[in-house]
């Protein structure tokens, strides 16, 4: 079965593929199981509060979304973290903000930074359309009823790591309390703060996207969900089974990125393979082949998703 590439979505900004993008992220994909845990215990999360209850659903099935937060989970307790806290951890990330709040801070002031940083899913065009209706007409009927409108704050955050490609931390403080560092220059001073105040867990979140796009178990969820290509799942495969001996990846000559070039004669590096992930993240390269240690090549152009077999 072919599925169409997630960047095809979000690269033409309109409303209808935004809408379509999130029908996506949107599809229960997962299966509890799928993600090692046993129906007994999500059972418990779920008396403990810290399964969040979305529209009367079972969570019999996951959502991208819901599949961050059962990763999150497992991490939490892997780190000792009890059920209380983590509670307390799920109603700071669930919580619905509106949209008002989001783009306008307590003085009433509109925040052009927060919608500048939506250029990536919205045109120039419409940016300046949007500006304008929420600061001159906020209090009409449709626009007052889209400000009102609201997310829970993980989606958002989900969102910027997976499409932005944000390297966010997510931090939780001993008494429960989230944060989040967006730059690795941060990071000291959260370490210097954890010193003086106590434990402090810090957490990757570009780390699950690495991890649905390599584990063998999910790596057929990423091609569903768009996030991988019928060439980039074999290039995963390779890379897990130490079968890939070189990969060329090549960008436009007219922009600013460099060719990049792997080559491997023993096993491969996770550093090698986050490095590769990020550029299918990407998608910003123009093509790529791929040689493994039996002889097969593989060619891929983005530009025109066209496969090359030699």
């Amino acid at each position: 079965m072919k599925y169409p590439e997630i960047d095809q979505y979000y690269a033409d900004p309109s409303p209808e593929n935004r809408d379509k993008l999130m029908e996506i992220l949107g599809q229960e994909h997962f299966k509890i199981s799928d993600l090692g845990v046993t129906s007994r215990v999500f059972s418990n999360w779920k008396i403990k509060n810290i399964i969040p209850k979305v529209d009367e659903r079972q969570w019999v099935r996951l959502n991208l979304f819901e599949y961050f937060w059962i990763q999150i989970i497992k991490d939490f307790r892997a780190l000792g973290l009890p059920l209380k806290l983590i509670e307390k951890v799920k109603d700071q990330l669930f919580f619905n903000l509106t949209l008002r709040e989001v783009f306008f801070d307590e003085k009433g002031d509109f925040r052009d930074d927060v919608l500048r940083q939506s250029a990536g899913i919205i045109s120039e065009q419409e940016y300046e359309q949007i500006k304008s209706d929420m600061i001159n007409n906020r209090d009409d009927e449709n626009v007052s009823s889209f400000l009102n409108a609201s997310v829970p704050l993980f989606y958002g955050i989900v969102i910027s790591v997976l499409l932005d490609h944000a390297d966010i931390k997510l931090t939780i403080d001993k008494d429960g309390e989230v944060g989040f560092i967006q730059e690795d220059l941060e990071i000291g001073n959260y370490v210097l703060e954890a010193i003086k105040t106590g434990p402090l867990v810090i957490l990757s979140l570009k780390r699950y996207v690495y991890m649905l796009m390599s584990e063998p178990t999910q790596v057929s969820t990423a091609q569903q969900l768009g996030l991988l290509n019928e060439v980039e799942l074999e290039v995963v495969m390779a890379m897990r089974q130490n079968k890939l001996k070189e990969l060329v990846i090549t960008f436009d000559p007219k922009g600013d990125h460099q060719d990049l070039t792997y080559t491997w004669k023993k096993s491969i590096k996770q550093e090698d393979m986050e490095n590769v992930l990020n550029q299918f993240l990407g998608k910003k390269h123009v093509s790529l082949s791929m040689k493994s240690n039996d002889g097969k090549t593989v060619q891929y152009e983005y530009q025109n998703r066209k496969r090359i077999k030699n």
